[in-house]
């Protein structure tokens, strides 16, 4: 594409201006190949003006910025380019308007919704790609490196499953993704929105700008979409209160349009009945935990908007297993999970409770850098679910381990915790002191396979912790 018909119509300033074919488009000089657009895009930390030299050096042959560069390429300057961003990589992507796009978001329980409807989805012959927390996935898959990509990058996996012959995908979508416009430009099929509480205030500051971020999801869609929303949440009053012209409840109160009802809950899976106007849905599935049952009617009903058979949606409820970090059984009733806000924490344990003869155990630390009031509640929590809660380090990222458990323990009002600052050495712990009956929980960090600690970036996987501690008898 040229340059010219690019940035047509777009208000800014050029300098040095000739027409060149545009052969790609990064924000990340380190990605720039020959005939790359490089936008310098000002983020959190890092300011891409600065790198505007080793986008020329890598090949760059034009630069749009926020101010006017030093440079010898052509360069358009503009007035927000992270804002325009998204309508730039729409010109030279296009918008994707075939491929179908369910976008999930909620403070607990996206992750496990997106891979149940990528399961309907595959079994319902769509052929869908997944972007989300654990990887991002077509015909093959690659680690994540945040929830929700950029919309450039968004853009990219697009056009990849497009010629991979994907029909359909299923996109994890952050309150963070939603607040910095990074999917402003793509337009749903459907909106699930699964829950809210507390998280991520050290971004958005209160609960009603967290709520606000993530109610946007329903301004994203199409003019036919469809919105899919929790009738048990508090905040599914605002979101009727929404102009919405398509919409689907579910729940397990009475007035929810797909209802729910746990009649098994086992650590060999769950079984439920879902209800739909005067039809009932026996679905057996391997996934662990009660909490499970709001993410299957939510696929369930995401299903539904997308007119697929009630008997091809539970085949595909049926067929997911299990997913990475999500109240995993690594080993003998040891579990991993990603829980890692208070109302996870209470989840998880309420179910495990369910299924421990013996002693329920946590092991869980809180991340460094976020949301410092979720500590002490997750420590009460822990505290008045658990028999022992394990208090440990989690990404600590620039604080101190000490001073961020200090902030856990003390919302635990009884002597029911022991505090182990590694890691490590807290999962060993905790497996070495399990009796045969009980029940050990890693949470937190779930599929994560590192440790954020200062600016290092370490190899870390409670997981693979837990294995080898089974193997060396720790």
């Amino acid at each position: 594409m040229q340059l010219s018909e690019l940035i047509a119509g777009i208000p800014g300033t050029a300098y040095k201006m000739r027409d060149i074919d545009i052969r790609s488009i990064e924000f990340d000089s380190r990605r720039v190949v020959p005939g790359a657009l490089f936008i310098a895009i000002k983020g959190e930390k890092d300011d891409g003006h600065l790198f505007v030299e080793d986008a020329e050096r890598r090949g760059a042959v034009a630069i749009i910025a926020q101010q006017k560069i030093t440079t010898k390429l052509p360069q358009y300057v503009v007035d927000d380019t992270r804002a325009l961003l998204g309508d730039l990589a729409t010109r030279f992507y296009g918008a994707f308007d075939n491929l179908i796009k369910v976008g999930i978001t909620g403070t607990n329980g996206k992750t496990t919704t997106a891979f149940l409807v990528h399961a309907i989805l595959a079994q319902s012959g769509l052929n869908p790609g997944l972007i989300g927390t654990v990887y991002y996935a077509g015909r093959t898959r690659n680690k994540a490196q945040r929830t929700t990509p950029e919309i450039l990058d968004i853009l990219k996996l697009f056009r990849k499953f497009e010629q991979d012959n994907l029909s359909s995908v299923v996109m994890e979508v952050s309150s963070h993704a939603l607040k910095l416009g990074r999917v402003e430009d793509i337009r749903l099929d459907v909106a699930v929105f699964t829950n809210l509480s507390q998280d991520h205030l050290d971004f958005h500051v209160t609960m009603n700008e967290y709520k606000n971020a993530k109610l946007h999801i329903f301004s994203l869609l199409k003019s036919g979409g469809c919105a899919v929303y929790n009738k048990d949440d508090g905040v599914s009053e605002d979101i009727e209160r929404l102009p919405l012209r398509r919409r689907i409840s579910f729940g397990i109160s009475k007035d929810s349009e797909v209802r729910g009802k746990l009649i098994d809950d086992s650590l060999s899976g769950l079984r439920l009945e879902i209800i739909h106007g005067d039809r009932k849905y026996d679905v057996r599935t391997a996934l662990i935990g009660a909490f499970n049952l709001y993410n299957i009617l939510g696929a369930f009903a995401t299903g539904m908007a997308l007119d697929i058979p009630p008997e091809k949606t539970i085949k595909g409820l049926e067929s997911l297993n299990s997913v990475r970090g999500r109240m995993e059984r690594v080993e003998d009733n040891v579990f991993v999970d990603f829980a890692h806000t208070p109302s996870a924490i209470e989840n998880i344990l309420n179910s495990a409770r369910k299924y421990t003869k013996g002693k329920l155990i946590i092991v869980f630390g809180c991340g460094g850098n976020r949301d410092v009031d979720k500590r002490p509640a997750m420590g009460a929590i822990a505290g008045r679910l658990a028999d022992l809660a394990v208090i440990t380090s989690d990404n600590p990222r620039d604080e101190s381990p000490p001073k961020i458990i200090d902030d856990i323990t003390r919302g635990i009002n009884n002597g029911n915790f022991k505090v182990i600052v590694d890691r490590k050495d807290a999962i060993e712990y905790a497996i070495s002191v399990k009796g045969d009956d009980d029940i050990v929980i890693i949470a937190g960090k779930g599929h994560e396979e590192y440790q954020i600690i200062k600016e290092k970036i370490i190899e870390f996987d409670d997981a693979e912790v837990v294995r080898k501690c089974f193997v060396n008898s720790c």
